[in-house]
């Protein structure tokens, strides 16, 4: 079948990562861009995310990166009837431990490094902040009050309807299943009709996906597909649904309001996850191989949890949520060119991060793609930066896994 377009750039996927990049290149005059998505947009790994947006992060380009979303968020709502529903409602971060302590200082010093506002306060105070929560007097409590969450989904519309306003083209529903080479350039797609579309530069954006169309090229992408949950309890009255979130490295756990009742996440203490080759088209009601209902991770945390979080004994569970995150090895995202692939880049690997990272990752790669000086430095997020890896290697998958089971940020 003949080709039917020719953009300088072509994104596979429709997330929020392919519809956040495609926003930030339709701001390039003069720069076609096709974003192909097999289903609707934002429908796969983004709508099931908890969407925490805590600005402050454990490294300097992280921070940039998730300051570049908020600013992101501010510029879209002006540009919407009805800005879009980012629930500032601060987050509070608390610890009884040595190693929970010295995070929070190290978040506060941070903080105060970027201009971001940060107090500590007492246990009692962060308790008038969060009634769920019940702490000992000498935890320690951080406040940021400029700190968030958002409806993914919101978000990753408002990122697709500034692109469509530029002129980026969306073809929903449409497959890839070949990227196209000659020898060591990329040149476009094959979707699954036959259709070929030529491009001057191909985006992987494909999520948890990303990894089977990479090795097409022979590129082992550094990540894994690793479970990510959380539960949703039914309303409760000590839950104001303007309350803050909760991060709680002593458990490993977050919680916020949802609706009046309480989100609450857990880390797997087991490594979960699936093989990259083995994933459905669609993950609607997909359930992994261990501990399909999460049983069994909610067991293992209830205790650490329920230390700081009494009120889980009185709480009547309404939803459990599982989906795909994207995890590599070191926790930092796998983003920019491939070296020895010409014309082939990937935005993935955002290890439980996209959505509060997307419009950094979308600038960022907007400018790397390019050729412009990137806002923060790309280095930590080199595709190449693991050296010789099988990306389908159980022992390299469970890397991966593990790099969840030890997060402690929100």
């Amino acid at each position: 079948m003949s080709t039917s377009q020719h953009p300088d750039i072509l994104i596979i996927g429709g997330g929020i990562l392919g519809c956040a990049i495609a926003s930030y290149l339709s701001q390039q005059p003069g720069l076609s861009v096709t974003v192909v998505e097999r289903h609707g947009l934002g429908e796969q790994t983004t709508s099931y995310a908890a969407a925490l947006l805590t600005r402050v992060r454990p490294y300097r380009e992280l921070t940039g990166l998730v300051m570049e979303t908020f600013q992101a968020i501010e510029r879209l709502s002006d540009q919407v009837s009805e800005p879009l529903p980012l629930r500032k409602v601060g987050s509070l971060q608390v610890s009884a431990t040595t190693a929970g302590r010295q995070q929070l200082e190290q978040t506060a010093e941070r903080a105060a490094e970027v201009g971001v506002i940060a107090h500590s306060i007492t246990a009692n105070e962060a308790v008038e902040r969060a009634p769920w929560l019940a702490l000992s007097p000498d935890t320690a409590a951080l406040w940021l009050p400029d700190d968030g969450y958002i409806d993914p989904y919101a978000l990753c519309m408002a990122y697709a309807a500034q692109a469509r306003k530029q002129g980026v083209r969306f073809r929903l529903r449409q497959t890839v299943t070949d990227i196209l080479q000659q020898g060591s350039t990329v040149t476009g797609v094959r979707l699954a009709s036959g259709e070929r579309i030529e491009a001057g530069a191909v985006i992987d954006a494909a999520g948890p996906w990303s990894t089977a169309l990479a090795r097409q090229l022979g590129v082992n992408l550094g990540m894994a597909p690793v479970r990510s949950h959380y539960w949703i309890s039914a309303p409760h009255g000590r839950i104001p649904v303007d309350a803050p979130m909760t991060i709680l490295p002593d458990s490993g756990a977050y919680a916020r309001p949802e609706v009046g009742g309480l989100l609450f996440g857990l880390r797997d203490q087991q490594a979960v996850f699936a093989h990259p080759d083995q994933l459905p088209d669609s993950l609607h009601d997909y359930c992994f191989d261990v501990d399909p209902t999460g049983e069994e991770a909610l067991a293992g945390g209830y205790e650490a949890l329920h230390t700081q979080c009494p009120l889980l004994d009185e709480l009547q569970l309404a939803h459990y949520v599982s989906n795909v995150s994207s995890y590599t090895p070191d926790g930092f995202y796998l983003l920019g060119a491939m070296p020895g692939v010409d014309g082939f880049f990937a935005a993935t690997g955002c290890s439980g991060a996209g959505i509060g990272m997307s419009g950094g990752i979308g600038r960022l790669m907007a400018e790397l793609v390019t050729g412009q000086t990137p806002f923060v430095s790309p280095e930590r997020f080199r595709l190449d930066r693991f050296g010789t890896i099988d990306s389908y290697d159980l022992a390299f998958i469970r890397r991966c896994a593990e790099a969840r089971a030890r997060k402690r940020t929100g």
